[in-house]
């Protein structure tokens, strides 16, 4: 059914119509968020003890604490790095489809090893594994679950790739955060599936330390507001801490609006994570993150970097990830973004004539042992018929 165009047409003039009255709204907010930050830039030990109370009272609280730097400190560029070894990693993913023919999933791998300021060709790595009929102790493999196997297996490979003989310091390079996202589902069995994930994805964030690799996660055009729940915390008062998560004083705003000042090529100060899983990475493995301007005199672009706590205790490694992210984002010009990121993105992506491939591949070999591959949903089969546009 086509859409209902002018209906639409209505809904985007009300929408319009509203917007000034809302941004309006929202500068107010971002104002007071602001003042908070100023009025709490020196006070960032009492911040992170109010944090911490709040925590324990409802473990379910994110929120960004505090480090030893001031809220509102900023950081210039460091001189330009040596040379380095960095390699990123992406993945992308064939989710399992019951309408399907074939009962299948397949997580593809992509990364990039660049030898910076050698004039080498970068080196690619592919790594593709292909599942078949299988089920998880919930029953049929989910999208989801593809999307936790694919999250561990990015980490894993990368410490494969930088437990290999290296002869200059290694920096590692993901997209997104560090922290392992899973189900939030309630289901003990759903849980356990997930801290199982985890415990994988937690030793492989130990060979990267082991390694001494400078490890990041790159969040682009972030919309996390971790350091605004913080302030919103330092506004509660004590007797209602325990209702802290509900009492969103400043919703709508976001980190990157309290840290607009920064110029180009300046990071934030370092806030911890606070949240339920916190204690899991605990000592080295601590999460931290920083705001980082990786933009021109011609337009702001904010970035948030995760990093664990090996890298945040030595200031060598972390000047080194903030020049050469910088370095990196240079590459791309006009739409600053890691270049090595790209690259990985690339490598990892399956198209969809790669997909039909590989059913066509699996669907012969099977048939080749004698075993009847299946056949499409009846809902798929009308899909697929000429003329037919998605819906």
């Amino acid at each position: 059914m086509p859409l209902d165009l002018l209906s639409v047409k209505q809904q985007s003039a009300q929408i319009a119509a509203s917007a000034p009255q809302e941004q309006q709204r929202i500068q107010a907010l971002r104002s007071k968020a602001n003042e908070l930050l100023a009025e709490h830039a020196e006070k960032g030990a009492e911040l992170r003890a109010k944090v911490e109370l709040a925590a324990q009272l409802d473990s379910w609280l994110r929120s960004a604490k505090p480090t030893g730097e001031a809220l509102t400190a900023r950081f210039p560029l460091p001189p330009a790095p040596g040379s380095l070894m960095v390699i990123a990693a992406d993945g992308s993913q064939i989710n399992p489809d019951r309408h399907a023919a074939l009962n299948f999933y397949l997580v593809n791998l992509g990364a990039i090893l660049m030898r910076t300021h050698s004039g080498q060709a970068p080196v690619q790595r592919v790594q593709s594994d292909l599942h078949y009929a299988e089920y998880s102790i919930t029953g049929s493999v989910t999208q989801d679950q593809v999307g936790l196997q694919r999250d561990t297996n990015e980490r894993i490979f990368l410490a494969s790739l930088a437990a290999e003989p290296h002869d200059l310091p290694v920096l590692t390079l993901t997209d997104g955060p560090l922290e392992l996202w899973g189900s939030r589902s309630q289901d003990p069995q759903e849980q356990q599936g997930y801290l199982s994930a985890l415990e994988k994805y937690l030793t492989a964030l130990q060979a990267l330390h082991s390694a001494k690799a400078i490890t990041a996660g790159y969040v682009d055009k972030p919309r996390a507001d971790l350091v605004v729940r913080a302030l919103e915390i330092a506004a509660t008062p004590q007797e209602q801490l325990g209702d802290a998560r509900k009492l969103r004083y400043l919703r709508g705003v976001t980190d990157t609006d309290l840290f607009a000042f920064l110029a180009p090529g300046e990071r934030s100060a370092i806030f911890a994570h606070q949240n339920q899983l916190s204690a899991r990475y605990d000592g080295p493995l601590a999460l931290h993150f920083f705001y980082l301007n990786v933009g021109d005199a011609r337009q702001s672009n904010l970035a948030r970097v995760e990093v664990p706590a090996w890298v945040v205790e030595d200031r060598s490694m972390l000047d080194t990830l903030h020049a050469a992210l910088v370095e990196q984002c240079k590459l791309l010009a006009s739409r600053p973004y890691p270049y090595v990121l790209h690259r990985a993105h690339e490598i990892a992506v399956v198209s969809r004539a790669e997909k039909d491939e590989v059913t066509n591949m699996l669907q012969r070999a099977l048939e080749a042992e004698g075993v009847h591959a299946g056949d499409i949903s009846h809902k798929q089969a009308l899909k697929d018929l000429p003329g037919r546009g998605r819906n």
